[in-house]
């Protein structure tokens, strides 16, 4: 399967700024390892080939209406007619690509091994800077992709297992009965 549900450019366009001179090969891995190890888990495999086949399931609720919510972002109202806003998927991976340039955006695999570029202006951040640069991205990137699983779980159960859109986002282990 060679369809996303983000470009390169997409991901330039709605997330952090990142430089038009970083490699579009790197953000496209990182858009596919998002994707498939991220999106998938939490949305689940049909739901997840529907968006990416840019596909449509009347019969399971997702409409085109749904679909760009889910995509794009837009307002919805729940049961109780309260207004619910959604950033849409497309900025959540925007998030997560993001993050995981900022933790390996600057190591190159050479012929002598992994090296970190460094040009003669720049200075590199430090591994706690790194690391929390990461982090503050990371949890933008959950809000986002919460979002979006809360739309599901009221606007698409059919998609949802146990209430839940595909699976849990935070991988937590829930104890139904102990004894």
């Amino acid at each position: 399967m060679n369809e996303h549900i983000i470009s390169v450019q997409e991901v330039r366009d709605m997330g952090r700024p990142i430089s038009p001179k970083v490699d579009e090969e790197k953000l496209q891995s990182y858009i596919y390892e998002t994707e498939r190890l991220t999106l998938k888990p939490v949305l689940g495999d049909e739901l997840y080939k529907r968006l990416v086949t840019m596909g449509t399931d009347e019969g399971k609720g997702l409409t085109e209406d749904a679909r760009g919510i889910i995509l794009n972002g837009g307002e919805y109202t729940d049961c109780r007619g309260r207004l619910h806003i959604v950033s849409g998927l497309k900025v959540a991976v925007s998030y997560f690509v993001y993050a995981q340039y900022v933790m390996d955006g600057d190591f190159q695999l050479t012929r002598a091994g992994v090296v970190v570029k460094d040009g003669a202006y720049s200075q590199h951040v430090s591994s706690k800077e790194r690391s929390d640069c990461y982090n503050n991205a990371l949890t933008a990137a959950r809000g986002f992709l919460d979002e979006v699983v809360s739309f599901i779980r009221r606007k698409l159960p059919a998609y949802t297992v146990n209430g839940r859109a595909g699976s849990s986002l935070h991988k937590s282990i829930i104890i139904k009965k102990i004894g």
